[in-house]
């Protein structure tokens, strides 16, 4: 009914349980509400979270592992038909014996209705929906209502791990705003040591640096830069003014 936990497919399944793992401790480690109240003691959502992603993973083993209803072969065929009873074939609709199976062309054997092979696990399948790569196995007849089940949960866990971190990051987003305020506010302050930090207009000196009186000013980086033709008479002449 299962399948070897070991035989193909075993590098997915090993990547899905350690990729789901550990978006799960993500989740926990970071300042989510999972975590918030995981350390109020509030752990009602914290404990239903972990139970959706254990129940998701046990359900990704079963759909994987499961036997999805494939056809057994000729030599099952033929013992399963010479075991039957002639009192059973009595007991079978004259309507239902006349109906024709037909033969897979690719492993021989009688294909029920709405059966198909598939081509990666070289088998035929009861009721066959799909070969999911993700699974690693078939969908068919056994395994599809635990197959649609383990998407329901999945989706669950996806949409509230997608919540948190969207939530996470407008967190994030708003401390760094809020803090870029804060530093604005305190370099704008009286008494900083910014000086006030806020913009100051063209015409004023800079700390430690006085006007020349009529001459106009232009400074960048505190270095007063004056054309020759506006400076006074005293120094252009090469004169000390003192």
């Amino acid at each position: 009914m299962f399948k070897n936990v070991f035989g193909s497919g075993f590098l997915v399944r090993t990547a899905h349980v350690i990729l789901t793992w550990v978006i799960t401790l993500i989740l926990f480690l970071h300042d989510t509400d999972l975590r918030r109240q995981e350390e109020l003691g509030e752990l009602t959502l914290p404990v239903l979270f972990v139970l959706l992603v254990l129940v998701s993973v046990l359900l990704y083993f079963a759909v994987s592992l499961m036997d999805p209803g494939f056809v057994p072969s000729v030599d099952c065929d033929l013992q399963f038909t010479l075991g039957i009873a002639e009192e059973t074939q009595d007991m079978i609709p004259q309507s239902t014996k006349s109906i024709r199976l037909r033969r897979c062309g690719r492993c021989l054997v009688q294909q029920p209705m709405r059966s198909k092979h598939c081509q990666t696990c070289q088998h035929c399948v009861r009721r066959y929906d799909h070969h999911c790569p993700w699974i690693e196995n078939c969908v068919g007849e056994r395994n599809h209502r635990w197959f649609v089940l383990y998407l329901a949960v999945q989706l669950v866990v996806l949409l509230w791990g997608l919540y948190m971190a969207c939530y996470l990051v407008q967190v994030r987003l708003q401390s760094r705003s809020h803090l870029a305020a804060v530093v604005e506010e305190q370099r704008c302050a009286p008494g900083s040591s910014g000086g006030g930090g806020c913009p100051v207009p063209d015409r004023a000196s800079p700390p430690g640096l006085s006007l020349i009186p009529g001459v106009p000013e232009y400074h960048h980086m505190g270095v007063h830069v004056s054309t020759p033709n506006l400076l006074p008479q005293a120094l252009r002449c090469g004169r000390k003014p003192f």
